[in-house]
């Protein structure tokens, strides 16, 4: 994990990784009474980080084909096993956000309804767009998914204090969205192409990927927060306080931007950002995690 960026752009011939990706079957079981108000910040930051969550099944299986639908053209036998590594990764965390998600359909919170506008949005996209479109999408929101799990990470305090199993599942999420941050990138590099054509078309899907995803994150958050007696509760302040959480101070968000506006630099790749020292804990959260899983199903 020591190289250097320059060592990364070096071996930028095959997976550009500075570890491989690797498929980890965990488990978590969130406690369900806890998921209107997990987060140590409160309510509105909980239902915020709630309506992330509603993304990731339907998200997560349109980055999985989007690879997929690229593996057997990949040149390189390391970039072809880090494929089937994220594809393995993905798989995991769908999974375990459709349970995260059933807990808030059984709190009252309209999560059923939510995800199902998420679905079909992707599978319109598959539908009716060119085969390279959602690996497009996909390089476009694994930046954003890349960079949230930095902030994540780097600032432990923005979680520090959160109900212990919600807290595990978000940094274990953040690990591995950290850790294969560049595969769907590489594929598209390698099997689609270099050059401006190459560049205009992600720098174009990256720009209306933005102008949709984030308004949509907020539509969600609103919905959350409405069916959510605390939200409602707190009001303007409420939702004052969670603007300040992320663009504000902490500004947990607003940190992002310049990470963010480097993918529309014609040479960028995601390890010129290379955060790799931030998975070092890796191993302890996944021996944590198991050890939560065993407690929770004696």
């Amino acid at each position: 994990m020591s190289q250097t960026t320059a060592d990364l752009q070096q071996q930028f011939s095959g997976y550009s990784g500075p570890v491989m990706p690797e498929r980890r079957d965990l488990h978590f079981l969130p406690p369900g009474d806890r998921i209107c108000d997990w987060h140590q910040a409160g309510p509105n930051v909980t239902q915020f980080m709630n309506a992330l969550s509603l993304f990731f099944p339907a998200g997560e299986r349109m980055f999985i084909d989007a690879v997929r639908a690229y593996r057997d053209e990949i040149p390189d036998p390391d970039l072809r096993k880090a494929a089937t590594a994220f594809i393995g990764q993905e798989a995991m965390h769908s999974r375990e956000h459709i349970e995260y998600n059933q807990l808030m359909d059984a709190a009252g919170l309209p999560a059923s309804e939510l995800d199902a506008q998420v679905w079909a949005h992707t599978e319109y996209v598959k539908k009716h767009s060119s085969k390279v479109t959602p690996l497009l999408m996909t390089i476009a929101l694994e930046h954003f998914t890349a960079l949230m799990g930095d902030t994540l990470l780097r600032y432990p305090e923005q979680m520090a204090g959160s109900q212990e199993d919600y807290e595990r599942m978000w940094r274990w999420h953040a690990l591995e969205e950290v850790e294969h941050k560049a595969v769907a990138y590489d594929v598209y590099e390698k099997c689609v192409g270099r050059g401006p054509k190459a560049y205009a078309m992600r720098s174009a899907i990256m720009l209306t990927t933005t102008a949709t995803f984030w308004p949509h994150v907020m539509l969600f958050y609103r919905r959350l927060a409405a069916a959510d007696p605390a939200c409602v509760k707190a009001g303007w302040r409420g939702h004052l306080h969670l603007a300040n959480f992320m663009l504000g101070r902490p500004g947990y968000l607003r940190k992002l931007l310049p990470e963010y506006l480097a993918y529309f630099k014609y040479s960028f790749h995601p390890w010129q950002q290379n955060n790799a020292d931030l998975l070092a804990e890796i191993d302890q959260l996944v021996d944590d995690a198991e050890a939560a899983y065993a407690s929770h199903t004696a």
